[in-house]
């Protein structure tokens, strides 16, 4: 049987190739691997193991194990999780283009010089969409609740978030005990296209929670209570990394906040279960129907903020 193979060009512009017969992996070192198994990619931003792509059967997984990030057909994956890939998929890695391919071909490995300094990790300013999805009084909620319903509930919530940023090409950064917060770099796609999937990742999610509260009806007392609120903003954030986990990515900005705050009065002090700010409502006016909320004061940020609401079709 024919194994699929991983397929790149070199810094010399050749074509190489690898067979992938149970584990690949991708790094700046990937010391104790063999010359087989693996693809060294010479650069700083590269991690001594930065991903690691795995074979069952008729199936493959790409894990992301770095601090600057792996990227699939360019959407980045969130830090440390793994997502399938299929045929003409392409990685991207410390500048590197790998293509996913199903047939066969002439195993080709290509020896890379070993870096023995630490990951450089650049802050990097970006523009973002951020997209985050609040409870509506979690410390109520929780109490008001046994402890099994309410991670019972939050886990579906969590899961069914978590397809729908992925087919929307977002990333999820956290779940934060009562919020699901996830982003969308712009500098893969034109900025326009990046907020409208944002925004269409948020009306799926208001729809997943009715379908929740559906499927959860009579078998989860908290289901009943359940409410969110979603804050969706769009600007320059600093994007880099803190800590020593994989996992530590940090986004820094002032529209990362506002995101937060506008879905902590979204579906609570507004009416409106979609709360989004002025660049973003710019970007994604001709797509959605917008309700002008006027300029409004926000807990905790200087001045006041212009504000729409999004209402799903």
């Amino acid at each position: 049987m024919s194994n699929p193979y991983l397929e790149w060009l070199d810094e010399n512009q050749e074509v190489q190739r690898l067979e992938i017969v149970d584990k690949i992996f991708i790094g700046r070192s990937c010391k104790g691997i063999d010359r087989q198994k693996r693809i060294l990619v010479c650069n700083a931003q590269v991690s001594r193991d930065h991903a690691v792509i795995s074979r069952r059967a008729k199936s493959l997984k790409i894990k992301d194990m770095s601090k600057n990030g792996t990227w699939v057909n360019g959407i980045r994956l969130a830090a440390g999780a793994s997502s399938d890939l299929a045929d003409e998929d392409v990685i991207s890695v410390g500048g590197v283009s790998i293509k996913v391919s199903a047939l066969s071909g002439d195993t080709v490995t290509q020896e890379k010089a070993i870096l023995t300094d630490g990951t450089m990790v650049t802050p990097t300013e970006v523009v973002v969409t951020n997209v985050v999805a609040d409870v509506r009084e979690f410390s109520t909620f929780s109490q008001a609740h046994a402890s099994a319903d309410v991670y019972a509930l939050m886990k579906e919530i969590f899961d069914a978030f978590s397809s729908i940023v992925f087919d929307c090409k977002g990333t999820i950064k956290d779940y934060a005990g009562d919020a699901v917060y996830a982003f969308w770099d712009h500098h893969v796609e034109p900025m326009r296209q990046r907020a409208v999937l944002a925004c269409q990742a948020a009306v799926q999610q208001t729809q997943a929670i009715n379908e929740i509260r559906t499927t959860l009806s009579g078998k989860n007392s908290a289901t009943a209570n359940l409410e969110m609120g979603w804050g969706i903003t769009t600007g320059k954030v600093t994007l880099s990394h803190y800590g020593s986990r994989a996992a530590d990515l940090a986004l820094v900005g002032d529209c990362t906040n506002l995101a937060f705050r506008l879905s902590g009065i979204a579906n609570k002090d507004l009416s409106d279960k979609i709360i989004i700010c002025s660049q973003t409502a710019d970007l994604v006016r001709n797509d959605f129907a917008l309700q002008d909320l006027g300029t409004i004061p926000i807990k905790g940020r200087k001045g006041k903020e212009h504000v729409f609401a999004l209402n799903p079709a």
